[in-house]
Parts: structure tokens; C-alpha cells; sequence
């Protein structure tokens, strides 16, 4: 089975002025079940980025078996191996007392400062709204990135619009200059919600740097479609978790989605290739669920169910460019969110990504 993962090998047809990506599995490998560190459990790793030395990765905890935090990671690859292991805690500070903390995806920017997304928590009263915010290298707190009043829940109430509880910015990834950021939210925000429950409309949100912060410049709908049913069961969920830039209105989305089957819960997902162009920004679209707008183009580079055949596959969440690989190719990892059951691995995927005409 080894040798079948590793020489599975998919060539992706070329998207519009864009080249095209040869992927191929490289390594894996799995923490340790019930690992600490600090006295606080290491799990819930929802995001994470390469620095050239380490990785960072942020945990999603809303405070049940830790404060809010991301770790740093050693992490050495050697010829169709890797070795990872949490080395540092590294705690949120000084983020406003109202705030509920569920982080999900973690950005670098030039210079060391960083930018977190966090989903709040619908179920409180009043809501805890959902963050873009940055902080210190070292995880304190600076400000907070204004988000638009659609992706935002009434305080009180029924609630009419804006993102569903634990369905927020899960996606988020910045271009190398850090001058332009990226966000996605899991699920369709309430007004983008129709009567089609296999194609759901998803926005990718634009913002510039303009002086001390970000302001939106353009919102890019995307498409998710549930994959068909198979004989271990139908999936009842798909989503995004993780986006990551490639070039200028390039990216690679991590889907990931959920069968029900006859022990229960597995998980499904995919990696695709998406595109910008030509796509126009529907900021001032009132609801997506009309079906008048264009999504962005995607192609599928690999599907995990495919990958991974007749074996269990893990809640994967997060994405990054890693370093070169020993064979000069270069890398990208992927990382699961281990949910803290003793049931479920935070397991690093490494591959091989090579641009091809």
C-alpha cells in the first residue's frame, strides 16, 4: 500500500493563464496520541505556516483543554520521510475580554507580525462575533481587520444573516509581499444559503493594506459541490478549511467534508486549483443563492478518498508551503486537526509540487 500512496501521481490540466501542477504524496507522519506540552494538550491544530525554520501552527481550543494558543514545530524532511515535534507554546494575549477564541487559520507577514482568524461562538448571549485580528510574533494582541456586516451575526436574536456557529473563516492566506490578504468562510453565510444542498456558494474576501490596516477590495465567489454518494455512505457536509496562494488570483483550497456511514462519521476532503480570473467581484451581491454569479474556476488535484483508498482518513484543516524538497521539488504540507480524541491523529502530509507548461 505504501508503494501504491507514494506513486500516486496526478497531472492537472491547465488553467487559464496559469501553469499547471504536478502533485505527488511524499511522506507522513503522525504525532503522538495525548501529547502536552506546557501542561496543556497539543490538538486542534486548525492552520499553520512554514518560516523557512520551523513551523507554526494554531490551535482552534476554545478554552476546553487550554488557553488560546499556537505552537511552533521542528519539523525535518529527509528522502520520503518526515519527523515533526511541538517544541513551544506560544499564548494569545490582551485580545478584548468580550472575545471567544476559536482560531483556525494563522498568517505571517514581512516584518513578524501575524494575522489570526477566529470564529467566535454563536451559542453565547450575546454572540461573540468572528475576528480577522493581528498580533506580535510572540501572540500579542494589535488589531482587529473590520469585517464586512454580511458575515457578521445579530448580537441577540433570531438570527437572520451573517456566518453559522463553528462555520466561519476557516480559510485565510496572505500573497508573499503580505500586502494583500485572503479569507474564506467554511459554509455559505445565511444569505447566501438557497434550496440546493449539493452546491454551495462560498466568498472569498479580498483586503489591500492601506497604511496601518486592511480594507476589502473585492469578494470572489466560490463553489462547492458535495461529492456523489458511495458505497461506504452519503456525504452529508463539504466545506472549505485552508486556502493558500499560489500566484496573483491562484490558489490551492483544502476541502473537507464528512460521509455518514454505518460506524458513523468519516471524513472526505480534497485539494483544488483555483482561479480569480475573469471572475467578477460580487461585494455588492446581496445573495449568491440566485445562481447569477460565476464562480471561480477550480480543477481538482487530488481527492484524499482516492489517495488514502480503503483507509480511515483524518480531519485535514491545514495548508502551507513547506521547504525544498531533497530532489529540489518543492513542497506543500498539509496537516489534521486531531479534534483531541484519543480516536483521531494530527498527522502531517508532505508533497511534491512541480510546476509543468
Amino acid at each position: 500500500m505504501a508503494k501504491l500512496i507514494l506513486g500516486f501521481l496526478l497531472f492537472v490540466s491547465t488553467l487559464a493563464n496559469a501553469k499547471s501542477l504536478q502533485v505527488e504524496l511524499y511522506a507522513q507522519s503522525s504525532l503522538a496520541p495525548k501529547l502536552t506540552l506546557d501542561s496543556e494538550s497539543v490538538g486542534g491544530l486548525s492552520g499553520m505556516f512554514w518560516d523557512g525554520s520551523k513551523l507554526t501552527a494554531v490551535s482552534d481550543d476554545r478554552g476546553k483543554f487550554g488557553t488560546p494558543r499556537f505552537y511552533e514545530l521542528d519539523m525535518k524532511i529527509t528522502s520520503g520521510k518526515v519527523d515533526f515535534n511541538v517544541t513551544k507554546v506560544q499564548h494569545l494575549k490582551d485580545t478584548p475580554s468580550d472575545w471567544i477564541l476559536d482560531d483556525e487559520a494563522i498568517v505571517s507577514l514581512p516584518g513578524g507580525d501575524l494575522v489570526i482568524s477566529t470564529e467566535g461562538d454563536n451559542d453565547k448571549k450575546p454572540r461573540a462575533m468572528p475576528h480577522i485580528f493581528v498580533t506580535s510574533a510572540t501572540g500579542v494582541y494589535k488589531s482587529d481587520i473590520p469585517l464586512p456586516d454580511k458575515f457578521l451575526p445579530e448580537s441577540t436574536g433570531l438570527q437572520k444573516k451573517g456566518i453559522e456557529n463553528n462555520r466561519g473563516f476557516e480559510g485565510m492566506t496572505a500573497n508573499p509581499s503580505g500586502q494583500t490578504l485572503y479569507i474564506m468562510n467554511e459554509y455559505p453565510i445565511i444569505a447566501d444559503q438557497g434550496d440546493d444542498d449539493m452546491n454551495y456558494w462560498l466568498r472569498m474576501v479580498e483586503f489591500k493594506k492601506d497604511k496601518d490596516n486592511f480594507k476589502v477590495s473585492a469578494e470572489y465567489p466560490y463553489m462547492v459541490t458535495r461529492m456523489p454518494n458511495s458505497p461506504v455512505g452519503v456525504e452529508v457536509f463539504r466545506g472549505i478549511s485552508e486556502i493558500l496562494y499560489v500566484s496573483d488570483g491562484q490558489f490551492i483550497v483544502l476541502e473537507r467534508g464528512a460521509r455518514l456511514t454505518k460506524t458513523g462519521i468519516a471524513y472526505t476532503g480534497g485539494l483544488y486549483l483555483a482561479e480569480t480570473s475573469g471572475v467578477k467581484d460580487v461585494s455588492s451581491v446581496k445573495s449568491l443563492a440566485d445562481g447569477k454569479s460565476t464562480a471561480m474556476k477550480k480543477t481538482k488535484l487530488l481527492d484524499f478518498e482516492e489517495l488514502f483508498k480503503n483507509q480511515k482518513l483524518e480531519n485535514f484543516e491545514a495548508l502551507a508551503w513547506g521547504p525544498a524538497l531533497p530532489d529540489g521539488r518543492k513542497s506543500l504540507l498539509v496537516m489534521s486537526d486531531n479534534n483531541f480524541s484519543a480516536k483521531e491523529k494530527t498527522t502531517l502530509l508532505v508533497f511534491a509540487v512541480k510546476e509543468v507548461e
